[in-house]
């Protein structure tokens, strides 16, 4: 690391590879609930990526302190290295969620052989997920503050959607006590997306305070 800026960049192309690894991670498990059958390769590559970027984020982590301490950054420089670890934090707790995701679906389809997993809203909710995310990804890599705002807009609707799958659910299940496994599973992996936006928000304010100093935790 010969300066501060050069140390920068590299930060910055490390969070951006984790970017598309847990962008390819999101598509995997999207394709997992449409599935009509469990695909042991899509699970196996969603681990996969979990542990890359496990591994990632500890060797950032490292760099991102001894940057502070050799450098002493200050103004906006300071605001984004004392922010990158805790947007790879979030990012990797997005990809422990899909995996509970994926083992969540494995496990319905190990206790039963022929599983009826979609009887609520999951498609829905998955693509949904899956645009605020990449709406994030597009702000941090082209630096564009708009899709911040869009994101950020779409909560409720994400709250929605889960509140359908929820109720949804449970009517199917109050009808069929067949459908009970895949109803508790519909039920898990909404709860699951729901936490996943959660945590997109939490980023999209990261890399608000890092692009304008504003710091809107907490905030209505």
């Amino acid at each position: 690391m010969n300066n501060l800026q050069e140390t920068i960049q590299i930060i910055d192309k490390e969070i951006i590879e984790v970017l598309y690894k847990v962008d390819r991670a999101m598509t995997l498990v999207a394709d997992m609930v449409s599935n009509t059958k469990f695909d042991v390769k899509l699970y196996g590559e969603v681990k996969l990526i979990e542990e890359e970027v496990d591994e990632i984020q500890v060797t950032l982590d490292e760099k991102v302190i001894t940057a502070i301490a050799r450098f002493q950054p200050a103004a906006g420089d300071l605001r984004y290295l004392t922010k990158m670890p805790a947007i790879m934090t979030d990012l990797e707790r997005i990809t422990d969620m899909l995996v509970g995701i994926m083992k969540s679906i494995k496990k319905l389809y190990n206790a039963e052989e022929s599983a009826i997993k979609n009887i609520t809203y999951l498609p829905e909710i998955t693509e949904k997920v899956t645009y605020i995310y990449r709406l994030f990804k597009e702000a941090f890599i082209e630096k564009k503050m708009d899709c911040i705002y869009i994101l950020s807009g779409l909560d409720d609707e994400v709250d929605i959607l889960r509140s359908k799958c929820i109720k949804t659910a449970m009517e199917k299940m109050s009808e069929d006590k067949e459908l009970v496994p895949a109803g508790v599973t519909n039920i898990i992996v909404a709860q699951k997306y729901e936490r996943i936006a959660d945590t997109i928000e939490n980023l999209a304010e990261s890399l608000l305070y890092i692009s304008k100093g504003e710091d809107i935790r907490h905030k209505s």
